[in-house]
């Protein structure tokens, strides 16, 4: 961290644009009090555990604190996964806000919600993936466009 004086007037302000500390004293001088003394060091944490390759990801292995293991990634899905590998059985639902398309994706129903609000570059303000669909509501998303 940076400290920069100016000795203009008894002033002290952060200057947004670079997050510095700015004093502004005639003695360009600043007096700290109160300062503790320095605690001991603690234990380590748990941290990540050692290993793990290109392309794996760190994941529970129960619901025990602490206990991960690297995994590949096979189970992370993204949207552009899913919108090249599903099949569309072609039953579509309008329901109020836009349509819910059925797919088939490695032997799974999900469904694909295509909101009809576009945003400002013309595409729909919500095309997502959900697990759940009772034919008014989509639950569990699985993966939205664009995150």
């Amino acid at each position: 961290m940076g400290i920069t004086v100016k000795s203009e007037c008894s002033n002290i302000y952060v200057e947004s644009k670079t997050k510095t500390i700015v004093v502004q004293s005639p003695d360009k001088s600043i007096v700290v009090t109160g300062a503790g003394v320095q605690g001991q060091k603690g234990d380590k944490g748990e941290g990540v555990p050692p290993g793990g390759s290109a392309g794996q990801v760190l994941a529970k292995v129960d619901g025990d604190d602490y206990n991960t293991e690297w995994v590949d990634d096979a189970n992370i899905v993204t949207w552009i996964d899913l919108a090249g590998d599903v099949e569309y059985t072609g039953v579509e639902t309008a329901i109020a806000s836009g349509e819910v398309l059925t797919a088939d994706y490695k032997g799974a129903t999900i469904y694909r919600f295509i909101n009809s609000t576009e945003n400002a570059n013309g595409y729909p303000s919500e095309d997502s993936f959900y697990s759940n669909f009772d034919g008014t509501n989509l639950t569990n998303k699985i993966v939205q466009r664009g995150q």
